[in-house]
């Protein structure tokens, strides 16, 4: 009987022994299985290339800095207002003859028929050769300066120097400009919307002077031509 009983606890020694194998085998199959997958997408992600790391960059972190710096300013008030673009009428524009400054009283006398001048002096000593994409100021009777877009300029055979322009604002050629230096003689003619102008000069000083119209020419005992003095 006694044998029987020992029979039967190693049985169900054995069986309990079992049973805990299995379990232990089951639980460990059970995380292996659950452990593989994570470790294989773990082994994936470490065999990737690192990213490049732009930020530590110098290049990089400029171009963000002006990067916040433009968002800032589109979120300013001030982004709203309309960029206004430098032209050059905004730039000095130098003086191509002064009105009513003179010194000197001309040598030359004012043409018959003539009713509107004035007085001018020109700088021979240094005078202000305008260049093409230039503008240069005019000055015309009675103190109204306009500005002058120059489109070309030329250096004569005999050494005079030629510009040619057109009145700033009325766009295309329609109101002319020309002016030339000579030697110690400068001349210019001005078209404007209120009739042409003549400039006239010898050694610096002379007269502008506005164009009589038609029938102030149409006088019989009036010449129909314009003199001027030569020095000798």
């Amino acid at each position: 009987m006694a044998v029987s009983s020992a029979g039967n606890f190693k049985r169900i020694y054995l069986a309990a022994a079992v049973i805990l194998i299995i379990g232990l085998v089951y639980q460990i199959s059970r995380e292996q299985g659950e452990l593989t997958p994570n470790q294989q997408q773990q082994e994936i992600l470490e065999s990737r290339p690192q990213p490049l790391d732009f930020a530590a960059d110098p290049v990089v972190a400029k171009a963000n800095q002006e990067l916040a710096r433009a968002q800032k300013a589109l979120k300013s008030p001030a982004s709203n207002q309309p960029e206004i673009e430098a032209s050059a009428s905004d730039s000095p524009v130098s003086a191509a003859w002064g009105i009513g400054d003179t010194s000197t009283t001309p040598s030359m006398s004012v043409p018959a028929g003539v009713s509107v001048y004035e007085p001018v002096s020109v700088d021979m000593e240094n005078p202000d050769y305008p260049e093409p994409g230039e503008q240069i100021s005019v000055a015309i009777p009675g103190g109204e300066k306009l500005t002058v877009n120059v489109k070309s300029s030329t250096t004569n055979p005999n050494g005079d120097y030629t510009w040619r322009g057109h009145l700033d604002g009325y766009g295309g050629d329609e109101y002319p400009v020309v002016m030339t230096y000579g030697g110690n003689s400068v001349f210019a003619t001005v078209t404007t919307p209120k009739g042409s102008y003549t400039l006239e000069s010898v050694n610096g000083s002379g007269w502008i002077y506005k164009n009589p119209s038609e029938f102030e020419l149409s006088n019989p005992e009036s010449n129909d031509f314009l003199e001027i003095p030569h020095e000798h």
